[in-house]
């Protein structure tokens, strides 16, 4: 089942979604990239779905249907802006705890600064067990991830992808971050570009990424 559903954040922003879900015990929540919207992880709810995963997709503020009405634009965020990005995740776990997913059986899977705000909900949410964090970067418009990596729980599994093609500094980051906390996983892909491009490109890559779930 696809349902369209709106979250609402903690400062009163409206945030699109899309729910996919046949009675799973488990939730995914899908963060994209600048400039992408929640459809750019459709492939990959699907997957989700036909492993007994239920997903939460949603266009982050400033994005797709998340505009307000055309008011929001994240063409024109300050980097204060693109950090409170993170009150739209809050909003999308606050959401899944109502449907009864507790956070032991929520997963985050991240693409650039979807990525790093996955990291960093780790850090700040104990209960979640994995994140998969497609070209996060050690700082993006202010959303670091050097100090969270480090604070891991030894319950939590963040997974750390990257291609050695991305014309953003992601190939570099991954490995600093494994660096910072080797109990990370580190996947090296080639020739795939940034984010779920990769995971658009190389069908092989999403079957390994959700054989962590």
């Amino acid at each position: 089942m696809k349902e369209s559903i709106t979250l609402t954040t903690s400062d009163r922003i409206e945030l699109a979604a899309i729910y996919r879900h046949t009675g799973q015990d488990r939730i995914a929540i899908l963060l994209h990239m600048m400039p992408s919207t929640k459809e750019s992880w459709d492939a990959i709810a699907e997957a989700l779905l036909e492993r007994g995963v239920a997903s939460l997709a949603f266009d982050q503020r400033g994005h797709g249907g998340s505009t307000m009405g055309g008011t929001l634009d994240y063409k024109t965020f300050t980097p204060e802006q693109q950090q409170h990005k993170r009150l739209d995740l809050e909003a999308a776990l606050a959401w899944a705890r109502e449907q009864g997913f507790d956070e032991a059986r929520t997963i985050l899977i991240g693409a650039s600064i979807g990525a790093n705000l996955a990291i960093r909900a780790l850090a700040q949410h104990r209960g979640l067990p994995l994140a998969i964090a497609l070209s996060p970067g050690l700082d993006y418009r202010g959303v670091k991830t050097n100090e969270a990596i480090q604070t891991l729980g030894s319950n939590q599994k963040v997974v750390l992808v990257a291609s050695d093609d991305d014309d953003r500094p992601s190939w570099d980051s991954v490995h600093e971050l494994h660096r910072l906390n080797p109990s990370t996983v580190l996947i090296e892909r080639h020739g795939l570009g940034h984010g779920t491009d990769m995971t658009d490109r190389d069908p092989t890559l999403v079957a390994e990424l959700l054989a962590f779930l």
